[in-house]
């Protein structure tokens, strides 16, 4: 069977690779410069095609393509509509943030009385990344809000808004390919949002992570619970849920509560998950495409992930620089997976903000993060920056 991974980043490149390392025939659309059998024209491709971008599948592509592993666009609409999101959450008594849905500066002025600061936006559709909004200044959340109501905000973004009550806490990535059958959960992942070292500087898609880590068995047991709830709500509602599913959690006094749900897999964690054990990563995805019993991940090596990226970047940054100094791109203990890189011959060169993910492997953190940081000091790139404290814990 060939395998087609529909993307261009890292979080894609990852997910090929898994399969490659099992002997498919892996094409990617578009790709990038570090991958393979790049293809343009998947209408007639003939395999399993597998979405790493949820924009993919909020466009119905599982109902334009056949074999295509994710969720149809009801299904996707846990990530492509806020406001669907959160009142699945309330149907089925999902522990998340108590909202209002907001259509009018009016109304936004009546019912952000109902809470305290700081206050939290969100907009309904897809945002990449962009649609969340925090401020304490109760004029300021109105203003920021009436404009993301009219589009003035966010590029291609309008409509009525949630206003969610603000909990604090620790943030929590939980991810687990599901079938009609059951889930299977992957290992927890550390990410690294913001732009700089000192968790400092403006949000980005991400900066590295590394895995797995602990998790208190309480918690997971919780986080489980939920995934079952969320799937028996998605079958009382007539949803044939397949793929991969993301919920963004926040624990607060050891309760797990959703932020929101994502329909694809976090990038950069899943750069991490593939390189502790990419030929389990590939077995589960094979397992719940055949409507089998998906089997447990395990783990073989701890791994991490420093993401280099171009000087500027979240906001504005340049293209088209050469990148030197990348003599292979794996080996024992190392895996180097493209995302904003483009090849010209054998030369590559940098064609976006997050341009390489350098996965260190090793039996401990300590072991990983130094192969990480090795490769990211070696390869080079005009603007080249990349935060140096991934492997820390922050409270």
């Amino acid at each position: 069977m060939k395998i087609c991974i529909l993307g261009s980043g890292g979080r894609e490149h990852a997910i090929g690779y898994s399969f490659e390392k099992i002997g498919f025939e892996v094409f990617y659309a578009p790709g990038n410069g570090l991958t393979g059998n790049n293809i343009d024209d998947i209408e007639n491709f003939n395999g399993l095609i597998i979405p790493g971008s949820e924009e993919y599948l909020a466009k119905g592509v599982a109902e334009k393509l056949k074999n295509v592993f994710g969720p149809t666009i009801q299904g996707a609409k846990l990530e492509s509509s806020k406001i669907f999101a959160k009142k699945f959450m309330s149907k089925y008594n999902l522990p998340t943030p108590r909202f209002e849905i907001v259509e009018s500066e009016l109304e936004l002025r009546e019912k952000i009385k109902k809470f305290y600061p700081p206050y939290v936006l969100k907009a309904d559709g897809l945002a990449k990344g962009k649609g969340v909004l925090i401020t304490s200044d109760e004029s300021e959340a109105i203003a920021l809000g009436a404009k993301l109501i009219k589009g003035q905000l966010i590029k291609g973004v309008s409509g009525p808004i949630i206003l969610d009550e603000f909990i604090p806490g620790r943030e929590l990535s939980a991810m687990a390919v599901v079938n009609e059958n059951g889930f299977s959960l992957y290992p927890f992942i550390q990410d690294y949002k913001r732009a700089n070292t000192g968790n400092m500087g403006p949000n980005t898609g991400g900066m590295g992570s590394f895995g797995p880590i602990s998790i208190d068995k309480s918690i997971k047991e919780k986080i489980e619970t939920l995934f079952e709830k969320t799937l028996y709500g998605l079958k009382k509602e007539g949803i044939n849920y397949r793929g991969f599913l993301y919920l963004g959690l926040m624990l607060f006094e050891k309760t797990p509560y959703i932020l929101e749900y994502n329909v694809r897999l976090g990038d950069p964690e899943t750069e991490v998950i593939v390189a502790t054990n990419p030929e389990n990563f590939a077995e589960t995805i094979l397992k719940a495409t055949e409507c089998e019993k998906i089997p447990d991940f395990s783990p073989e090596n701890v791994a991490l992930d420093v993401v280099l990226a171009s000087k500027g970047y979240p906001i504005s940054y340049k293209k088209g620089l050469e990148i030197k100094n990348i003599t292979k791109i794996e080996g024992e203990n190392f895996i180097i997976f493209g995302a904003g890189v483009k090849r010209n011959g054998e030369k590559l060169y940098t064609d976006g903000g997050r341009v390489l993910h350098c996965v260190g492997i090793g039996k401990t953190k300590e072991d990983a993060k130094n192969v990480a940081y090795d490769l990211a000091n070696k390869i080079d790139f005009e603007g080249k920056f990349f935060r140096t404290d991934i492997g820390v814990i922050y409270a």
